[in-house]
């Protein structure tokens, strides 16, 4: 074959050529070892290839490689073709020093020394001292690794576990401490944590993010005391499994543990997680696998059930919810979050939760911006029930669009018709039986009337299942706002006469109107995150619209605290003498900011009657309960006041310790007087703002 010499490469020195070098000249004439440039460049042409700084002899391929004709080890069979380009010496014979590195560049089957190897593009070749193996290109290249005994050989995805740790990580700051002997925060019992509709079970789940330094009687949250006054608790149990346990008013209990225990988790972050989906009718076969289950980082994870008597379904107790202790065990270690839901999550939801994810507006609280239903019935009835708003009538007729009843437009009004019935009108939205549904409504009855003087909201099958208004204000708008598990999928208004939802109106003519009609599905019964742990009051705050509070004992919050910071609404009240009867408002506006420990606060009231208590005037209904100390001199500062009688100065209100309500006074000249009705009158207007400390 024969030897190609880079252009470059020829000496350029004044010394005598070698016997086998060329000598280019830029005349003309040709002689013994010289040639014109002209006809040197006309010679090789077709072996000329340009590149941007310099001409090669050789005609390389795109890849700037030998082909297999101009190899000059063509004999040496397994490196054949360049078909590889190095990133570290090899020597032409297909030996070389261990950790020599190809990377294949042209897909195909070769015999590299160690038998035929199908090699695709991006994999690389290893020499290990004796033989070259094959090592995934994709991997070896991200990993950088370049010998095929530590090259990985495939991608590989994060445990659940790993996971779970990253994710609690990403969110640990600031966590709640509890040390084993005395730390609980306690929630007051509420109705909503006990899940029994008085005969079955109801679906709910419990999670949380828990990092536990002894995973023994580690307690997620419980309504459990001991033997009648315990409803339910998750907890790694006392042999360290985790646990989801139920009991009945007689002591009775059934509960499923994992059947392996969290002992290996001591130390680190992980999520748990237990769903129910409740019994019906109760009993101990209707606990099973299939309706509670047991989550680990997302994961689902065997368990078994275990019985102690005869199951018969929870109770509704008097007892608290203990975030960090069941019984007489306290939890030692950290709880992230606590979350507390009114049905039975699905595997995806949990692991969601698992993955440091919110489940969504949506999937939380169910329909657009939360409401299943809303109402507005202002639409013009053109030919069908555009002002309804879907909404049909029971022994009565319906009519939207009703405007100026008690000041206010766009109204539903209900007429009852003569029938000895039941009157009622049904809202369109289907309920899901067993979900919890918050219901809320304006109504509005004319005082007068021969029978309808209040109303019922149920469902379906029982009529009475939300709340049961045997008599209602009349000539003014009130404000219902309920909630219950649905026991059917129909809701209903019904007019009632003194309680009684069966009746005859004579006339006909009796009627009902509401207003502002939303339904909304509740999924989250309590958010408890670390972050809402106030130190400055040892409150924990819920984020779920329930907003309930916790108070802390021996809990400490470990990482960076985030201040409290909230906005929202609050109506504020008018008492004499503690009493409100027959106070009626045209208007109740309150706005409050908190930070941390201290909130300010915004309200604005118009009477249009003072009613017939007498005695000492208060502002109530404060958003926060104010700190108790002794005469922290807290007020409300009246910005502006109309329509008052017998005053003698500007006047205040003076915060009352440890209350949600303000003492108002008149700041005459030689001191303070407390105001009473007298000083009020039906048109009196007040506006005012504040701030002060809470607990």
């Amino acid at each position: 074959m024969p030897t190609y010499i880079r252009v470059k490469d020829l000496p350029n020195a004044a010394t005598s050529p070698a016997a086998d070098d060329f000598v280019l000249l830029s005349g003309t004439a040709n002689g013994a070892r010289k040639i014109s440039r002209s006809d040197f460049i006309a010679a090789i042409a077709s072996q000329i290839v340009a590149a941007p700084s310099t001409y090669k002899i050789a005609t390389l391929d795109g890849a700037d490689k030998l082909t297999s004709s101009q190899d000059p080890s063509q004999s040496v069979s397994y490196l054949g073709g360049h078909d590889m380009v190095a990133n570290s010496p090899a020597l032409a014979d297909g030996s070389g020093t261990a950790g020599d590195t190809y990377y294949v560049t042209n897909p195909g089957t070769r015999n590299y020394g160690s038998g035929n190897i199908t090699a695709q593009e991006g994999d690389a070749l290893v020499y290990s001292g004796s033989v070259w193996q094959l090592v995934e290109g994709i991997a070896n290249i991200l990993d950088g690794i370049s010998t095929a005994s530590t090259a990985r050989t495939t991608l590989s995805v994060n445990s659940t576990d790993e996971d779970a740790q990253a994710n609690a990580l990403k969110v640990t700051s600031p966590a709640m401490y509890f040390n084993g002997t005395s730390s609980v925060v306690t929630v007051a019992d509420d109705d909503r944590f006990s899940f029994t509709d008085g005969t079955d079970d109801l679906p709910f789940t419990i999670s949380g993010f828990i990092k536990m330094t002894d995973a023994t009687n580690f307690t997620v949250a419980s309504k459990y005391a001991s033997g009648s006054v315990s409803e339910w608790f998750l907890a790694v149990s006392s042999s360290d499994n985790l646990r989801l346990f139920l009991n009945t008013s007689s002591g009775n209990n059934i509960s499923v543990s994992s059947d392996t225990a969290l002992t290996s988790y001591e130390g680190d972050w992980i999520h748990v997680a237990a769903t129910y989906a409740g019994a019906g009718p109760n009993s101990d076969t209707a606990f099973s696998a299939a309706n509670a289950t047991l989550y680990v980082n997302g994961a689902l994870v065997p368990s078994s059930k275990l019985e102690t008597g005869t199951y018969a379904g929870m109770s509704n107790t008097t007892q608290p919810v203990w975030i960090g202790k069941f019984g007489t065990s306290y939890s030692k270690g950290s709880i992230r979050d606590c979350k507390i839901f009114n049905r039975s999550l699905t595997s995806t939801e949990v692991a969601e939760l698992a993955r440091g994810n919110d489940l969504g507006f949506s999937e939380e609280w169910g329909g657009a911006l939360g409401a299943v239903y809303t109402s507005d019935f202002s639409n013009p009835d053109v030919g069908g029930d555009e002002d309804l708003d879907g909404c049909t009538a029971t022994a009565g007729t319906l009519d939207g669009n009703i405007d100026s009843i008690g000041g206010r437009n766009d109204n539903l009004r209900l007429t009852v018709n003569t029938s000895n019935s039941t009157h009622f009108l049904s809202l369109t939205p289907p309920l899901a039986v067993g979900k919890r549904y918050r219901v809320t409504l304006d109504y509005y009855i004319p005082s007068g009337q021969s029978n309808v003087d209040g109303l019922t909201i149920g469902t379906d099958v029982t009529a009475a299942n939300f709340i049961e208004i045997t008599s209602g204000t009349t000539d003014s708008w009130t404000r219902v706002d309920t909630e219950a598990v649905a026991n059917g999928t129909g809701l209903r208004v019904f007019a009632t006469d003194a309680g009684v939802r069966t009746f005859q109106d004579a006339g006909g003519d009796d009627v009902l109107y509401i207003r502002n009609v939303t339904i909304t599905e509740i999924g989250t019964l309590a958010d408890f995150r670390s972050e809402r742990y106030d130190t400055s009051t040892n409150k924990l705050y819920d984020l779920s619209d329930n907003a309930f509070v916790g108070t802390g004992t021996s809990v400490s919050l470990t990482g960076r605290e985030v201040p409290v910071y909230e906005t929202g609404t609050w109506t504020p009240t008018i008492t004499f003498g503690s009493g409100s009867t027959g106070i009626t408002y045209g208007a109740q506006e309150g706005y409050y900011t908190r930070i941390g420990d201290v909130v300010h606060l915004e309200g604005n009231i118009t009477l249009t009657a003072t009613g017939t208590d007498t005695g000492t005037a208060k502002i109530e209904g404060l958003p926060f309960t104010a700190r108790n100390t002794t005469d922290s001199g807290s007020t409300l500062v009246m910005g502006r006041a109309s329509n008052m009688a017998s005053l003698t100065s500007a006047f205040n209100g003076l915060i009352n310790n440890n209350t949600t309500n303000a003492t108002l006074y008149d700041w005459g000249a030689a001191g303070s007087t407390g105001l009473t009705e007298a000083n009020f009158t039906a048109t009196t207007q007040i506006r005012f703002s504040g701030t002060y400390q809470i607990q």
